[in-house]
């Protein structure tokens, strides 16, 4: 694996392409659903819907690798704790007495946990298995 193929900023970038659109959609839909539920069941509905969209995207497309069983599973385990620290940020929020419907704003927090955590679970991934060989999609090759 090169350097370049998965450089931070190449992550980062595919990142913001396909895990941003999909922040973008679960933000946006949880902060419709808090107008009729409540806001932690809400964020629980949505944060699966994410989990599912994002670990897909996340395997080859963001982090360029393969995930393979055990990554899945490290990939889910770090949506559960994100989750749990995004739940805790929603309750804060709105027991502060700020309106539910900004709940979407959690992502400012989730989104770049989630990113760091897949980026190390990715290297990790990676180290394991060194002669990996498989082509990385690109920006330029995803447009």
């Amino acid at each position: 694996m090169s350097d370049a193929r998965h450089s931070f900023l190449g992550s980062a970038l595919r990142f913001i392409v396909a895990g941003g659109a999909n922040t973008v959609v679960t933000g946006a839909l949880l902060s419709l659903l808090t107008l009729v539920m409540d806001p932690q069941i809400a964020y629980t509905l949505v944060f699966a819907v994410g989990i599912v969209i994002s670990t897909v995207l996340a395997d080859r497309f963001v982090y360029g690798i393969r995930l393979g069983t055990k990554g899945i599973v490290s990939y889910v385990a770090l949506y559960v704790v994100v989750y749990l620290v995004g739940l805790l940020a929603v309750h804060l929020w709105t027991a502060s007495g700020r309106p539910a419907l900004a709940s979407g704003l959690v992502v400012v927090i989730t989104a770049p946990l989630t990113f760091l955590g897949g980026r190390l679970i990715t290297r990790y991934v990676a180290k394991r298995r060194p002669d990996s060989s498989e082509p990385i999609v690109t920006l330029q090759e995803a447009s």
